[in-house]
């Protein structure tokens, strides 16, 4: 009970002690308003029906109209500075969050259950009913409350205890009825928060530029529709649920605060009557037990949304435990990651290295297929290796091995003699410059979306473009290396075309200026011209390097020192162009089918 509230108060703490602090003292400021407003009328309204001395009703209401004032005043201050502080913390741990996306396992954004944990946790963390401040205000309400009760109840108690254990258990009652709503409408959030992804997700594809030629050159308009309004359908019909569970719990409610209100003034009436109480202490316990009961329900409310909403913090708690094997971090919280790798991750040392691939096989999350099996080769530095063979014959997945976007599921692969695993992920991946075919350019400037995060250094930027052929458009670019990539946040941006894009992806990749090169169809968006011109420039653009060439085009293998043939993932030839054609196996027979096209 109350795993989440104790959790945020935590994180509250670590990031804004003053938060916590503020948050108390307002509750505490505006707690004593309504203990001030039931007692004030009564002192007044005597006063005025006896001796009206000017005096004492200066007094009576100076006091009560001071108080709100600086009160007020506080509370303003409290509100808006607390506000301010809330924004921050509830930023900073937003920050922790996509941290901890950024450092997970590449398998698990690719995982449908991990990315509903994900929706999950933003949906408790951000959401207008079960944010991160919406929690902590909720709990810091009910210390408000809890002093507002104390005060409200002293007064009460001065007449009749009983009123107060009427009022506990019609209060109960209505809040019962209103928790059980809430767990429902919590039950229903899970399932939402699947359907609305999908939901979303269809809706997404009518807006999306690049989908409008497949949506209309097949038309797919009404067979999406139809997609889209099956995920929107259970999204409404569960929201409805919702709905009528929080009506009957909101009738519920209602029945037994009107009953309370009959009972207050049944009984306060006759006790005036009877002559018991002045015209003064009957407004003063009338407004008493509406304070009381309101203060109590109030109390009552958010520590059942405090219990309902730790069914959202579990989703929470598995999103954050949800392992990052690949950085050594076997419970996923990666807030001390870097002092227990410590002392016991190797640093890889710079210069040339040595990689091996001993018996590797690979299979997929949640897959029974290999993708790959038994696959055995070395890497020695300098070398030029091409990977070739037909669609799903395991080249991608080898590339995700080498470069560790996956461990493999048998086998091991090794580094300079030592297993990858016992290097420290970030040192081993620096090791590494890749171009990969779905490569993604950002909303940055030219400039950044070459060094992507590392620091620029003064002509390398131009250099890289010019001699990856970016030279012509990189001087009709307004800003140069400065113009924005795209229009999203600056309307002088340029629309890269695929060609374009492609070369600045392979600018970036020298640019970082890794001793092992990985280029994964790095021609597939030029033009021919361009294509043979990079052909030309390939020893130059990966001298004194290690490299790992994927094409699909066998003509590019010319330029490697050896060639390794995939298919059904497994390495099925090895050898220099001349020996695999020479030989007449499956390279050879792929050649002359590609050849024939070109004749």
């Amino acid at each position: 009970m109350f795993k989440g509230l104790v959790f945020f108060v935590k994180q509250g703490w670590k990031y804004d002690k003053c938060y916590i602090l503020w948050r108390v003292l307002y509750q505490f400021v505006n707690s004593m308003i309504p203990v001030i407003a039931a007692l004030a009328p009564r002192y007044i309204i005597d006063e005025l029906m006896g001796e009206a001395r000017p005096q004492m009703l200066m007094l009576y209401v100076g006091v009560p109209a001071g108080y709100t004032l600086i009160a007020g005043g506080l509370s303003v201050f409290f509100s808006m500075d607390g506000f301010t502080r809330r924004c921050r913390v509830a930023a900073e741990f937003d920050s922790e969050l996509h941290r901890r996306l950024a450092r997970a396992d590449l398998e698990q954004l690719e995982n449908p259950d991990f990315l509903d944990m994900q929706e999950k946790a933003k949906k408790f963390l951000n959401s207008d009913w079960h944010g991160f401040g919406y929690l902590l205000d909720s709990a810091l309400n009910i210390v408000g409350q809890v002093f507002t009760l104390a005060g409200v109840a002293a007064i009460i108690a001065t007449l009749d205890v009983r009123v107060v254990l009427i009022f506990l258990v019609l209060t109960g009652i209505g809040t019962l009825a209103e928790g059980r709503a809430k767990e429902q409408a919590a039950k229903l959030t899970e399932q939402i928060s699947a359907d609305q992804r999908g939901w979303m997700y269809y809706a997404g594809l009518f807006e999306n530029f690049n989908c409008g030629k497949e949506i209309r050159l097949n038309a797919m308009g009404d067979w999406l529709l139809k997609r889209e309004r099956a995920f929107f359908t259970r999204v409404n019909d569960n929201l409805k649920q919702q709905n009528d569970g929080y009506i009957r719990s909101g009738l519920i409610g209602s029945g037994c605060t009107f009953l309370q209100q009959c009972a207050a003034y049944a009984w306060l009436i006759l006790r005036t009557m009877q002559g018991g109480i002045s015209v003064g202490s009957f407004t003063m316990y009338m407004s008493a037990v509406t304070t009381f009961a309101s203060a109590l329900r109030t109390v009552l409310d958010n520590l059942t949304e405090i219990r309902v909403y730790d069914r959202f913090y579990d989703r929470l708690d598995e999103y954050l435990s949800v392992p990052a094997r690949l950085r050594g971090d076997d419970d996923g919280r990666n807030e001390d990651i870097s002092a227990r790798e410590g002392g016991k991750k190797r640093i890889l040392p710079e210069g040339e290295h040595v990689i091996e691939f001993r018996n590797v096989g690979f299979r997929y999350p949640g897959s029974d297929t290999w993708a790959l099996r038994d696959v055995s080769l070395t890497l020695n530095p300098g070398m030029k290796l091409a990977v070739v063979g037909e669609n799903g014959a395991g080249k991608t997945t080898f590339v995700k091995l080498l470069t560790r976007l996956y461990d493999p599921t048998e086998g091991e692969i090794r580094m300079d003699g030592i297993p990858i695993q016992e290097y420290d992920y970030d040192s081993y991946m620096s090791a590494f410059s890749a171009v990969f075919q779905d490569y993604r350019l950002f909303s940055f400037s030219l400039e950044e979306n070459v060094t992507l995060a590392r620091p620029a250094e003064e002509g390398k930027v131009e250099g890289v473009l010019r001699r990856v052929g970016f030279g012509e458009k990189l001087d009709s670019l307004p800003g140069g290396i400065h113009t924005a990539v795209y229009k999203n946040f600056d309307e002088t941006g340029f629309e890269p075309s695929g060609g374009e894009g492609q070369r600045i992806a392979l600018a970036r990749a020298l640019y970082k200026d890794a001793p092992i090169v990985v280029l994964d169809e790095p021609t597939a968006a030029l033009d021919p011209r361009a294509e043979f011109e990079l052909y030309q420039h390939f020893n130059e653009l990966t001298e004194g390097k290690t490299a790992v060439y994927i094409s699909h085009r066998l003509s590019s293998t010319r330029f490697c020192d050896e060639i390794a043939v995939f298919a059904g993932g497994r390495i099925v030839e090895r050898g220099t162009h001349e020996e695999l054609v020479e030989r007449k196996g499956a390279y050879a027979e792929l050649f002359e089918m590609q050849a024939q096209f070109y004749t």
